[in-house]
């Protein structure tokens, strides 16, 4: 089972920095950083664009029911 968990830049932010804390560089810059690095993990070893929903079997976005929501929903689902 392909599972792609998203959620918008600034739910991602304030998150990041609620359990890290402030650092000097933005969290968006962080976020950006961290995503170019997975998105070219990703192609390198299932040549598929990292984040299409096509390529998932079950997308979700944590930034409306939460990441413990998505972790149950998965679960009771699968």
């Amino acid at each position: 089972m392909k599972v792609f968990i998203h959620a918008d830049m600034q739910y991602r932010a304030e998150r990041i920095v609620k359990i890290y804390g402030e650092r000097e560089q933005s969290p968006e810059d962080r976020l950006r950083d961290k995503d170019k690095r997975q998105a070219t993990y990703h192609r390198f070893y299932t040549n598929m664009k990292w984040g299409r929903a096509q390529n998932y079997h079950l997308t979700l976005d944590s930034g409306v029911p939460g990441i413990d929501k998505c972790v149950e929903l998965i679960a009771e689902r699968f």
